[in-house]
């Protein structure tokens, strides 16, 4: 874990081409003095997805994604911040800044946060699908919501019992 300044950020940003950095996951074409693609984050026919390169953002009109090459690279590799930079500083021939033990400990402490809160959502989407769950799902289908919906956006259902997540011990 390191501590980035806003200089090195933006150093890395200068340094890495965003339409060459999405070009190595989906097909980008140009389109006057920007580039466009169909969306890696959701399915799509038609490109909605736009990358501008002067600016240094992408932003896909279809999903509302919108971002800079950390976090697209965020997005699209699920990884947090520092491990999306330390991604993209190799790419960019850079040296990460290193960090304290105290920074060290702190991201270890947000990281088992983050794998917490992993944990728990898969338990509610879990919830959804047995029976107990059943007129939450039930609901949400008379909602016209589709199972792509339901697992893209990763509805759950919360039983009536408040103790149940903590009963299940993650």
């Amino acid at each position: 874990m390191s501590t980035f300044t806003p200089a090195f950020l933006d150093e890395l940003r200068n340094r890495l081409t965003l339409s060459e950095v999405i070009g190595r996951r989906v097909k980008v074409t140009r389109a006057g003095r920007e580039f466009k693609a169909c969306c890696p984050f959701h399915k799509e026919k038609s490109p909605s997805f736009t990358i501008n390169d002067a600016k240094g953002f992408f932003h896909c009109f279809g999903c509302g994604a919108h971002g800079d090459v950390i976090g697209f690279t965020m997005r699209q590799e699920n990884r947090s911040f520092p491990e999306a930079v330390d991604i993209l500083a190799a790419m960019a021939g850079m040296q990460v800044p290193k960090s304290s033990p105290e920074e060290a400990k702190r991201y270890e402490e947000e990281k088992n946060l983050y794998t917490l809160i992993e944990d728990a959502a898969k338990w509610f989407e879990e919830q959804l699908r047995i029976p107990s769950g059943r007129i939450a799902l039930d609901y949400a289908k008379r909602r016209n919501l589709s199972e792509e919906t339901i697992s893209r956006f990763r509805l759950g259902f919360a039983p009536n019992d408040a103790q149940a997540l903590i009963k299940y011990n993650l």
